[in-house]
């Protein structure tokens, strides 16, 4: 049974932005389905005339905007969680979340989903847009065209008769709602028809029977022109059995959904791979090892309830003053760039631990995480590596002293955040927030990183990540607060192989101070401990 989803992951990120969209797509939907609108100078952006601006909370329309006034808002700030309140998606100070214009969208998403695009406002301009940017890409194949109008459903099927068509009901706020058993007469004496957006009440009565407009598209499949049936658009606050009950139906094409975490679990419950708690104190070396980022004693990684990344006080000066010898001086200057041509900072410390087992194609992996502290240059992350983790570190020598890793043989790029690219990753990035990070070649120095979503002080959560094809989705989630999983990133990173390995790993570095470049912020002790960590094989 295909999951569309209805704004993207609509109650997991802002509604209508490309992570919205991505991550639905990475968790599983073939179908997306959303409102277009024109602005002011002609662009077709996704998102309902009035709707989109009110994520902004503005009560201008799509129409009286330009683009570049219309990505002048954060699309972020009416956005909430379920039992969250207060939830804030973007930090103050950060970028905003802003509307991309149609085409981009579609360049950026991939190539085996299916857009169901709801037109509301704009007439047949806005249908002739629409499809142009489809027509562009030779897609109007995977384009369905949804309206309340029936002529503007002739209209799109005469501009391209490639275009699949959708009646819907009349506009509305939320998902919305049917249209009447005389509105799927009309249009389907008007010609062919694709198919019907309806929620499921339109379609079945609280006894479970077919309402009028559900026995009257049961008839219709097929004979009459009604090719592909129905998309079943989702209650206010579905139930599980909601999507089991709308997946039986015989007209039912696809399941509408605000959150494919609702509908996965309900009809894609997927294959759990890996379950591990990290109970006890014993490393299972046949499933994990464990290893150093650097070789300096300032790091101790090791399983006790959890595998814990110790970091210790760093016993020194990030930054003294150099001698006044002159030769001494030079001698001074040239150890410290040694330090940024290798890497090696004495005051820079960190490690973790990695999944032997390669996972091969798709998957979700998640893990408990929780940090000592929250500051500037210190950080933790859950990351897909391409390589792997190599030599497994027992955490004590045969003396029962904690082992230090003293040798460039002792430590292994994979288990520093960040490092061994190419990767996609989740992390807990300082005292900022939540977010994705990336590296799509092999340099440390192409890093990449979106911007922080959330509180960054929320030390215990879970952090999460995902893969669909060469497509990527980060998650954060704080069981503390109660609020839902919110999706902080999402990538495409072609260059990863199709078995990678996991880590998950913590570290701090020396970070020069904001507010005089020529001074660091103090080096930071600090303790991440990863627990319950859960892997599981999608099922599409």
């Amino acid at each position: 049974m295909r999951i569309a989803a209805i704004g993207g992951n609509a109650l997991h990120a802002p509604p209508h932005t490309r992570t919205a969209l991505t991550s639905a797509y990475v968790q599983g939907a073939d179908v997306l389905v959303f409102d277009v609108a024109v602005t002011a100078d002609g662009r077709v952006v996704p998102g309902s005339d009035r709707g989109l601006p009110r994520q902004a909370g503005s009560t201008a329309t799509v129409g009286e905007l330009t683009l570049t006034r219309l990505r002048a808002l954060d699309l972020s700030t009416a956005f909430a969680l379920r039992d969250s309140p207060h939830f804030r998606y973007r930090p103050p100070g950060h970028a905003p979340v802003r509307v991309e214009p149609l085409d981009d969208l579609v360049d950026a998403l991939p190539d085996d989903v299916t857009y169901v695009l709801r037109v509301s406002s704009g007439g047949p301009d806005a249908v002739a847009a629409a499809l142009e940017v489809f027509t562009r890409r030779a897609a109007t194949a995977r384009l369905v065209i949804a309206a309340a109008d029936p002529e503007l459903l002739r209209h799109a099927r005469r501009l391209d008769p490639d275009t699949g068509t959708a009646l819907t009901g009349p506009p509305a706020d939320g998902p919305g709602t049917g249209p009447t058993t005389d509105q799927l007469d009309t249009a389907l004496r008007d010609g062919a028809l694709d198919l019907v957006l309806a929620g499921l009440d339109d379609l079945t009565g609280p006894d479970g029977r077919p309402t009028d407009l559900g026995r009257r598209l049961g008839e219709a499949k097929g004979p009459t022109g009604v090719r592909l049936g129905a998309l079943v658009l989702p209650r206010a606050e579905p139930a599980r059995n909601d999507y089991v009950l709308a997946a039986v139906q015989p007209y039912t094409w696809a399941v509408g959904t605000e959150s494919t975490f609702d509908a996965g679990e309900a009809l894609r419950p997927g294959t759990r791979r890996l379950d591990e708690t990290f109970a006890g104190t014993h490393v299972d070396t046949r499933r994990f090892a464990l290893g150093y980022a650097k070789a300096n004693p300032y790091c101790h990684v090791f399983q006790d309830d959890g595998i814990h990344v110790r970091i210790t006080p760093y016993q020194g000066d990030p930054q003294p003053p150099l001698p006044a010898d002159p030769i001494e001086r030079r001698l001074v200057e040239l150890e410290q760039r040694t330090w940024d041509a290798l890497g090696d900072w004495p005051f820079y410390s960190g490690g973790g631990f990695g999944v032997l087992h390669g996972l091969r194609g798709d998957f979700a992996a998640e893990v408990r995480v929780a940090s000592a502290v929250a500051a500037q240059a210190t950080m933790c992350e859950m990351a897909a590596v391409n390589a792997d983790p190599g030599t497994h570190h027992p955490p004590f020598d045969a003396d029962g002293t904690p082992f230090v890793p003293r040798s460039f043989r002792d430590k292994d790029a994979f288990y520093d955040p960040h490092g061994a690219p190419p990767f996609v990753g989740a992390e807990h990035d300082e005292d900022d927030g939540y977010r994705i990070n990336w590296n799509l070649g092999t340099l440390y120095d192409t890093n990449q990183y979106g911007p922080p979503v959330g509180d960054g002080r929320v030390l215990a959560a879970r952090l999460r990540l995902e893969r669909r094809g060469p497509y990527f989705a980060a998650y954060t989630r704080n069981d503390a607060d109660a609020h839902d999983w919110v999706c902080v990133g999402t990538v495409r990173n072609d260059s990863m192989n199709e078995t990678v390995h996991l880590r998950c790993s913590g570290k701090r570095w020396r970070q020069e101070d904001a507010t005089d470049p020529t001074r660091f912020v103090p080096i930071q002790a600090n303790e991440f401990v990863f627990r319950d960590l859960r892997i599981t094989s999608h099922f599409r």
